[in-house]
């Protein structure tokens, strides 16, 4: 988690943290809480178990956080954000992808699972935020709504054939499906496969791609 990045966010509930040692605490604090959250719903995440897993006071945790949903903002606006600019800098137009839009198809798919993967306790925490507070999945779904825009136009182009206006939606429904499936695996899990299957991207992949080229 980059610290300096957090900081200069605009994160309602969490106070500036101007000086180094400050941003260093934030850091551990985020960098913690990805960790616990892991083998635990955030309801079960206390402000003492990220104290005590980082050392700090819960008076410490109270200068920076006004509570821990102010706290599950900060952690998922510094995720989205430092994923919104990694996301920026690989969707590139220019890439010539091999094996054409299979690979970049398996490309998405695999980075899709990867991310998922790290951050799958942050995923369903907001998530079950979301059943109370339908605000809670906004910062998660805007950058899922971008991925779509910036491989949008990647796609199209590597279709092989002149494009028609089913395509497009065609490309949106495949991401749709595939945020759908990550969220479902997190969530609740139902088998057979799980986002932790060997062949889970490798299927996704295929399954999206067939979807796409109709």
């Amino acid at each position: 988690m980059d610290a300096t990045l957090v900081t200069q966010l605009d994160i309602p509930g969490m106070r500036p943290a101007r000086q180094k040692r400050s941003r260093e605490l934030v850091a551990e604090l985020l960098r913690a809480g990805l960790t616990l959250l892991r083998d635990r719903d955030f309801d079960r995440l206390s402000i003492a178990d990220l104290c005590a897993a980082t050392g700090i006071t819960v008076g410490s945790f109270y200068a920076r956080f006004d509570s821990k949903e102010a706290y599950l903002r900060a952690l998922q606006l510094g995720v989205v954000e430092e994923s919104r600019r990694a996301m920026r800098r690989d969707y590139r137009p220019d890439v010539a992808w091999p094996r054409g839009l299979a690979g970049f198809i398996e490309w998405v798919v695999g980075t899709s699972v990867t991310w998922n993967r790290r951050y799958e306790g942050l995923v369903r925490a907001s998530l079950r935020q979301a059943g109370s507070d339908p605000a809670a999945w906004t910062p998660l779904r805007e950058l899922g709504h971008e991925r779509v825009s910036l491989a949008l136009p990647i796609a199209l182009s590597l279709l092989g054939r002149p494009t028609v206006a089913a395509d497009e939606d065609a490309i949106r429904f495949a991401f749709q499906i595939l945020s759908g499936t990550m969220n479902n695996m997190i969530l609740i899990n139902p088998g057979p496969f799980s986002i932790h299957d060997e062949a889970t991207p490798r299927m996704l992949s295929r399954a999206i791609l067939k979807l796409i080229e109709g």
